[in-house]
């Protein structure tokens, strides 16, 4: 434990001396006690304080998706706009990280109803595929808690959706708003005392407040429940089909020309397509012993289509011109010709083309001329494609209870399960025309039919998770309880190249084998608790990151991958100290930590844009923080403030490529030194008055401190400048059961940014804007929003 952690560490103990009566249940959004994976009452989550948002923390009126919501109300919840679509940030809390896209080390686990939600590929989170108005609760389980298995570094985020037992009415929601918001939502719930049904239908879109990305969503979510006296039963259905389009960071020098809503290079857009079925069964065996077994099989195919500009330059082979990569001697020509929308010689389902196609490789010197019509010195862009096709199915069990043994009362757990995925992944580069001869242009892409051989991409990835854990929460009198805990996880990914074989190939067989434990000690006495542990956690490297982690061949995400040196699995090890003090008017809560984490995996920029690079092993990374919040009520008026601060830091010496970095590449990286993309400081205050029993008022600010850019991992130039926000709301509930809400974000218009990176922007604009010579890109914030919502409900 590091020394400015024991003496704060003082400071949590000695809330025990100002203990008070318990407060009011309606304020209590902390809990220190918790639930497993699967959801085993008897088991306590002792490691740290969690936190609990309810149904109505998650209507529509608190955010657009679910990422939004966490950043709005938990505290060390922070959000990265890398890409400015409200379903696509970068979730970060605690310094660990839960993203949709690839080439970020994934350190948040989510379950939805006792079921993993993290992609198997990259082990990624695409927080688009549920409506927020389908859950009834959202957890928040901080720490490197081993119960919740791979990715579990910095915590657990666990959904419970709604059921016909917890919704018994049929509500139609509908909602507006700025920059083309349209949604509507249909919610119907019932039951007999045994049976129960649940449905959800949402539709929703918008143009978005950048140029030319707009976002449709349309989500179907169902449950089917039965309740009788010894066993429980529970069917999910969920299906979703979205396109999404983010156009990602854009230079700083671009905005005095174009404004913050202008884009760099285009589409780059995502398709998902989900369909999952889960059933979940609890027993009741005995008064004192409860049997959860949990299975589901799920599907998920996500397709991108990513504009960018061009690595190739015109040469002269001698008897014609053709295409060569920039700054290397290989040329490029004409290769296969089979992508034709059908099979190949292998089985493998290729993407379809409306014109010819031509593969071109580094073997030939055709003349671009003999393939194609376009001239190569016109050809300045790329059309990245990928097809991501997941599918999962798997099958747990928890068996729980109580025992009472030499004046002990033990409450155990032992749970075990497997989780199999099948995946096939496929990506091509279509060399292109970028559209950006003058200002007006849009700067999107348009194939010509030619695509390289060398990036083309087709892999066969089968990955199986076999675990097995045990927790005992032992009381070892009325205030002190103790709880040891442990997990043993193995991994087995198999991956089969569908391009090459041989030396070169992405052909591997990885196997993972780890157990972590965790022990913590809790105390409790009326109207305070405090807590203190330890606890470990470990992922595996991700199929995704086995296939790109060559720095002499960096890979383009999501679409290109190579011949994969070794990863190590990721081993992070956590202290933490906690209190909450609970008063007659409102609760405090304080929490402390330090997480250090044994061969980070992280992203090395190795191109002219972000997502160009490899994933590599950093020996040591420290993350350590405190959290303080207060829930106070005065009457009618509501009062939550919270304040975090994180460290986040490298602890080892290593060499950062970031060829884009302003001061050049190889910069080197000390011990120390900040990670970027995390603010270290933020803070949040809300008020909620009830004006009447009818109109209810919101008024809340929040504060983010600055940040490095991605690429300064040595922290040798400027930071991002942190920000504050105020959002203001109201809302109006009828006796009819209509209720009508406002809510402005972002009032006073604040120009801010969440994001930094590098890139080379003089390529595509350098014609259009010579005064562009900056490498730094930045994601900005969103603008002053008016959204509208009405609801009936009946």
């Amino acid at each position: 434990m590091k020394p400015w952690i024991v003496h704060i560490s003082g400071v949590l103990v000695s809330f025990s001396a100002i203990a008070q009566q318990p407060g009011p249940e309606n304020i209590e959004k902390l809990v220190i006690t918790g639930v497993s994976p699967l959801g085993a009452q008897s088991v306590g989550s002792i490691y740290s304080i969690n936190q609990v948002l309810n149904s109505e923390d998650l209507s529509p009126e608190q955010g657009a998706s679910l990422a939004r919501l966490l950043d709005g109300q938990l505290f060390s919840v922070s959000i990265n706009d890398v890409t400015n679509n409200p379903f696509q940030p970068d979730v970060q809390y605690r310094g660990f990280t839960a993203s949709p896209l690839l080439g970020l080390p994934q350190g948040l686990s989510v379950y939805l109803n006792g079921t993993r939600f993290n992609e198997p590929f990259g082990d990624t989170v695409n927080w688009d595929l549920l409506p927020t108005s389908a859950l009834e609760q959202v957890s928040l389980v901080a720490g490197a808690n081993p119960l919740f298995g791979q990715n579990t570094l910095g915590g657990a985020l666990v959904l419970q959706s709604k059921n016909g037992f917890t919704f018994q009415q049929n509500k139609i929601s509908l909602q507006a708003g700025d920059f083309g918001q349209q949604g509507i939502n249909f919610e119907s719930g019932g039951n007999n005392e045994e049976w129960a049904y649940y449905l959800n239908v949402n539709s929703y879109q918008e143009d978005g407040w950048r140029d030319y990305s707009d976002t449709e969503i349309k989500q179907l979510f169902s449950t089917i429940s039965y309740q009788g006296d010894s066993h429980q039963a529970e069917l999910t259905l969920a299906a979703s089909d979205n396109s999404l389009i983010g156009n990602g960071a854009i230079p700083v020098e671009l905005i005095p020309y174009e404004g913050r809503d202008a884009i760099f290079t285009r589409p780059d857009q995502t398709e998902t397509a989900l369909r999952f079925i889960g059933l979940k069964n609890q027993w009741v065996l005995s008064e004192d012993t409860n049997l959860v077994v949990n299975a589901y099989y799920r599907e998920n195919e996500i397709v991108t289509y990513n504009g960018d500009d061009s690595d190739y330059e015109e040469c002269d082979v001698g008897f014609g011109e053709t295409l060569c990569v920039e700054d290397e001697d290989a040329e490029i020509a004409e290769g296969d010709d089979d992508f034709d929308g059908d099979e190949d010689e292998e089985g493998e389902e290729e993407f379809e083309a409306d014109d010819a196609v031509h593969f071109v490789d580094y073997a030939a010197l055709t003349p671009l001329e003999d393939i194609s019509s376009f001239d190569p010195d016109d050809i300045d862009g790329t059309a990245n494609t990928s097809l991501t096709k997941n599918r999962s199915y798997g099958i747990s069990s928890e068996l729980s209870g109580k025992l009472e043994s030499a004046n002990l009362s033990h409450n155990w757990i032992i749970g075990m399960g497997i989780d199999v995925a099948s995946i096939d992944f496929s990506s091509d580069t279509e060399f292109a025309l970028l559209n950006n001869d003058t200002a007006e242009d849009s700067r999107d892409v348009m194939g010509i039919g030619v695509y390289d051989l060398d990036s083309k991409v087709r892999l066969a990835t089968d990955v199986q998770h076999l675990h097995l854990f045990f927790s005992d929460n032992i009381e070892l009198n009325q205030h002190w309880s103790l709880q040891l805990s442990g997990r043993y996880n193995r991994s087995d990914i198999d991956m089969v190249d569908g391009v090459e074989t041989g030396p070169g190939s992405l052909n591997g067989e990885h196997q993972f084998n780890h157990f972590n434990p965790a022990v913590g000690v809790h105390y409790q006495t009326e109207g305070f608790a405090f807590y203190t542990s330890y606890s470990q956690s470990s992922r595996t490297p991700s199929p995704a990151e086995l296939s790109c982690a060559d720095e002499d061949d960096p890979c383009k995400l999501p679409n290109g991958f190579v011949a994969d040196p070794p990863l190590e699995q990721v081993v992070t090890n956590t202290i933490e100290l906690g209190a909450k003090w609970q008063y007659e008017s409102g609760l405090v809560s304080a929490a402390i930590y330090s997480s250090d984490s044994k061969d980070d995996i992280i992203f090395q920029q190795a191109g002219d844009r972000p997502s160009v690079g490899y994933f590599v092993n950093v020996d040591k990374t420290r993350r350590q923080g405190i959290e303080l919040g207060l829930a106070h009520n005065m009457d009618k008026l509501d009062i939550n403030a919270q304040l975090s601060y994180l460290q986040a830091t490298f602890e080892s010496s290593f060499m950062s490529f970031s060829p884009q970095n302003p001061l050049g590449p190889n910069r080197q990286v000390n011990p120390g030194d900040k990670i970027p993309g995390q603010p270290s400081t933020q803070a949040s205050v809300s008020f909620d008055y009830a004006l009447s029993d009818a109109l209810a008022l919101n008024a809340d600010i929040n504060y983010s401190s600055s940040q490095y850019f991605r690429g300064d991992e040595a922290n040798e130039n400027r930071q991002l400048s942190g920000y504050t926000i105020v959002n203001l709301a109201a809302s109006y509930g009828f006796e009819n059961g209509i209720n009508l809400a406002i809510r402005l974000e972002n009032v006073f218009d604040k120009e801010f940014e969440t994001f930094g990176t590098y890139g080379e922007a003089d390529e595509v604009l350098g014609d259009i804007y010579p005064d562009i010579e900056s490498p730094e890109f930045i994601g900005p914030g969103q603008p002053r929003t008016l959204r509208l919502f009405a609801s009936y409900a009946f």
